[in-house]
């Protein structure tokens, strides 16, 4: 049978694993406050390692963030600063647009299938009937002339 310490210690061995892999997906770093804050938080106090102080803690979760590649940012005791607003941002900054239809694939058929050569306005006219594309014109004909000169395809001047 297993000592109450030792399912203590597994108990918090996954708990800080499985709050690394979640920040993981999500984010690219952790924050030992946060980690700290929320892990004290899902172990009740009367399981709790008394014994185990905050800087433990930290180096646990250090430990294992930078084995799977994450950030770390030891930053206890700086709640209420600009570190704290920019760790609790749950979007990153930019982000890439996202389409469900294939607008590049759809200008590579375009390009590969057309006879007689089209204008720039025509091939984005087309495009936005096949695909339902919201993007801007100035990006779809900057697509489009890309994927016209690596497959070597000349496009009409007239408009």
């Amino acid at each position: 049978m297993q000592e109450p310490r030792d399912v203590a210690a597994r108990r918090l061995s996954m708990i800080i694993e499985q709050y690394v892999e979640a920040r993981k997906r999500h984010y690219g770093f952790v924050s030992t406050d946060q980690a700290a804050m929320v892990i004290r938080k899902i172990l009740k106090p009367t399981l709790a390692d008394p014994a185990l102080t905050d800087r433990q803690l930290d180096d646990m979760v250090a430990a294992l963030a930078v084995k799977n590649g994450l950030a770390v940012i030891f930053d206890r005791g700086a709640r209420g600063s600009a570190i704290e607003a920019d760790l609790n941002r749950k979007e990153p900054a930019m982000r890439a647009p996202t389409e469900i239809s294939d607008v590049v694939g759809a200008v590579d058929a375009i390009l590969r299938g057309q006879i007689a050569p089209l204008s720039m306005s025509a091939i984005v006219s087309l495009l936005r009937e096949r695909t339902g594309t919201k993007r801007s014109d100035a990006d779809l004909e900057g697509l489009i002339a890309k994927k016209a000169a690596v497959l070597d395809v000349h496009l009409s001047r007239s408009v």
